[in-house]
């Protein structure tokens, strides 16, 4: 689902990578930064009031050091479990193509990219499975997801998304194609021994799921309700957690559903992410309404 959102963020970046340094940071600052820190400040009181007295975050013995220092790092750790780490790795990430866009050969650039979407793409692979440190504001990971901006960026500049998906019937190949391929590889993944191959299959996956998320979003018709998931991304994606938290303890604490079941069952997951969105709805329209600045928005761009 990342490189998605940060493909999208390359497909709307060309404003952004025309604007003057100053105005760029200030604007990222905005959008991205002050959310950042904002939701954190949330997530942290829910931290601090539930989840390390009833939920399953206890059992790391955090203090309140340690989440305020991961919150001030910008990452992602097992027991303050936060999501909020994309919108630092974006802040990064656009910081730095904007940067790179400065370098006037095209080929330089490409190359530059390149060579770093070769280690990003390796730590990304193995951060997971050698529990490997996560850096300042997520620098470890940006490399990969540049990669991800960069395809965005240029399918958005040459119009590449409306050409090769032109058409519901080519764009449903396509996702046929994409599906195939990404478990084609998954099996070859699964047993291969050697890193190499691992890590190229890892690529592949990534960027066959990122082709089929596209020609899904190219099919289907524009709708209020996906509109509206769409324009509060950020605050949807910043509470999401906490709220499928007090769902997950209500039904376990309250209809006793077995935590495993929970946790594995589709049907389960599937109503608790409509339930988690519908519940935010009013949240939504609060901030949007008083607080606009916490979800990155300017109060004129709602009116």
């Amino acid at each position: 689902a990342m490189p998605a959102f940060f493909f999208l963020s390359g497909y709307t970046f060309e404003r952004s990578a025309n604007a003057p340094f100053l105005e760029l940071l200030r604007k990222k600052f905005c959008s991205l930064v002050i959310p950042y820190f904002g939701f954190s400040a949330i997530l942290f009181a829910f931290w601090f009031l539930v989840r390390r007295n009833f939920g399953l975050s206890y059992e790391t013995h955090a203090t309140v050091t340690d989440v305020l220092m991961q919150i001030l790092c910008g990452t992602n750790s097992t027991f303050f479990v936060t999501p909020l780490w994309f919108l630092t790795c974006l802040f990064v990430v656009e910081i730095l193509f904007w940067c790179l866009l400065r370098i006037r050969k095209k080929f330089l650039r490409v190359t530059i990219i390149a060579l770093l979407f070769i280690p990003g793409l390796i730590y990304w692979t193995y951060m997971d499975m050698l529990q490997l440190p996560h850096v300042f504001w997520n620098f470890d990971q940006a490399s990969f997801f540049l990669s991800c901006l960069a395809i965005g960026f240029v399918a958005s500049k040459r119009n590449l998304v409306e050409k090769l998906l032109c058409s519901l019937k080519r764009n449903l190949f396509v996702v046929l194609v994409s599906v195939i391929a990404f478990a084609l590889v998954f099996a070859v993944r699964e047993k291969t021994t050697s890193p190499l191959l691992f890590v190229s299959m890892q690529a592949m996956m990534t960027f066959s799921s990122l082709l089929a998320f596209v020609a899904i979003c190219k099919s289907i018709r524009e709708r209020a309700v996906l509109n509206f998931i769409g324009q509060n991304t950020i605050t949807i994606l910043a509470l999401h957690i906490m709220v499928q938290s007090i769902l997950r303890g209500v039904l376990f604490k309250v209809f006793h559903v077995a935590p495993e079941w929970i946790e594995t069952s589709l049907i389960v997951s599937v109503v608790l992410t409509l339930v988690t969105i519908a519940a935010l709805v009013p949240v939504i329209l609060l901030i949007n309404r008083f607080t606009p600045w916490l979800a990155g928005k300017r109060l004129s761009a709602l009116k």
